[in-house]
């Protein structure tokens, strides 16, 4: 890794002279680990193979570089960090949650890392210098910036999705469904024909908008109610009207192109990220 920018949180380190630094005269950013499968196999009695059961990443992505403060506009030069700016880095850098980390380098625009960071100082002559700083994210790759897509059955109630994803597989979009039908009720249907998933939602109100997020559902029609301990709204049967069978955009080694098709007077919108694999 060569570029001397990153952005964290959606803030830039430009704006605290922060840039990305080697003080050992290293490649900075070497370490990684990640990518690594694990297979769970069987052997049968008598057997000379062993057959796959399962398989699975067993490590996050993790990797480290660091960075010095550096003013061209005024030293010119590396200056030590003060305790009260590095004290306001580490309220930035490190936090209890997963923020965005990204790096502003040519080849790099379109990969992000969700990730969380810690810090230690790197000290020369009794004064901080920098930092070095440890990255573990997420996921054992980085992702993509978002993907959007809308599907509208008022023009075309078919759409193809090129998936440009590093990992051969399924992502679960986050899916919101617009009713558009004037009145009574109607069944909307996702189906894709590459993946094999075929979402339906039955008994849908006019105007009525579902969102499905994280393997969950939730509509403007239906709601909890903590007084009655149960669902409540003009589509409270919304747990039985969905055969949960959750819409995907995926593709296989040969082939990535998504045929999507909607059925049902609707707007369909979706947002992903895909994985995205490099070296750091």
């Amino acid at each position: 890794m060569y570029c001397t920018e990153f952005t964290f949180d959606g803030i830039s380190s430009k704006e605290y002279n922060l840039i990305i630094c080697s003080f050992d005269g290293g490649q900075s950013g070497e370490m990684t680990a990640g990518n690594h499968l694990e297979f769970t196999t069987f052997k049968a009695p008598d057997s000379s193979q062993w057959l796959k059961t399962s398989v699975t990443y067993n490590e996050q992505l993790t990797f480290t570089f660091q960075v010095c403060k550096y003013n061209p506009f005024i030293t010119g030069k590396e200056e030590p960090l003060s305790e009260r700016e590095l004290a306001f880095l580490m309220r930035w850098l490190v936090r209890k949650d997963y923020k965005w980390l990204q790096f502003i380098q040519e080849g790099y625009e379109n990969i992000f890392y969700r990730c969380q960071i810690s810090a230690e100082r790197y000290m020369i002559g009794g004064q901080c210098y920098g930092l070095n700083l440890t990255v573990t994210c997420d996921a054992p790759f980085g992702w993509s910036d978002i993907i959007t897509a809308t599907i509208s059955s008022s023009t075309s109630n078919t759409v193809r999705l090129f998936d440009s994803s590093d990992e051969i597989g399924e992502i679960y979009p986050k899916t919101v469904i617009s009713a558009r039908h004037p009145s009574g009720r109607q069944d909307i249907q996702i189906q894709n024909n590459l993946t094999g998933k075929c979402m339906q939602i039955h008994n849908c109100l006019p105007e009525e908008e579902i969102t499905i997020k994280n393997m969950g559902i939730r509509s403007t029609e239906w709601e909890f109610s903590v007084t009655h301990n149960c669902y409540e709204g003009q589509h409270a049967a919304l747990f039985d009207d969905f055969n949960y069978d959750w819409l995907t955009i995926g593709n296989t080694f040969t082939n990535r192109e998504n045929e999507i098709t909607v059925t049902g007077n609707c707007i369909v919108t979706m947002k992903w990220r895909v994985p995205r694999k490099a070296v750091i």
